[in-house]
């Protein structure tokens, strides 16, 4: 299955791609969680403070499916 990943402000370091781009389409198994996500990425768990799939809060347990948009936000996020 494929995700959209959009990382924030100091979190745009973990993008695979450069130049940083605004978001990644990413393949996963299906069942995967968030916090596949992440390992897959090797974003640390501890410097994501607000995370949101498709417009709702949501932790690292949440499950992923086909099209889901994963939005992860540290803590302070400059324009």
């Amino acid at each position: 299955m494929q995700v959209r990943l959009k990382l924030s402000g100091l979190l745009r370091e973990y993008y695979q791609h450069r130049p940083y781009p605004r978001e990644e389409k990413v393949d996963l198994t299906n069942g995967s969680t968030v916090a596949d996500l992440f390992d897959q990425y090797e974003i640390p768990y501890d410097r994501v403070h607000i995370l949101i799939v498709n417009r709702h809060h949501a932790d690292l347990g949440t499950s992923l499916k086909e099209g889901d948009e994963v939005w992860a936000l540290p803590l302070a996020a400059g324009g």
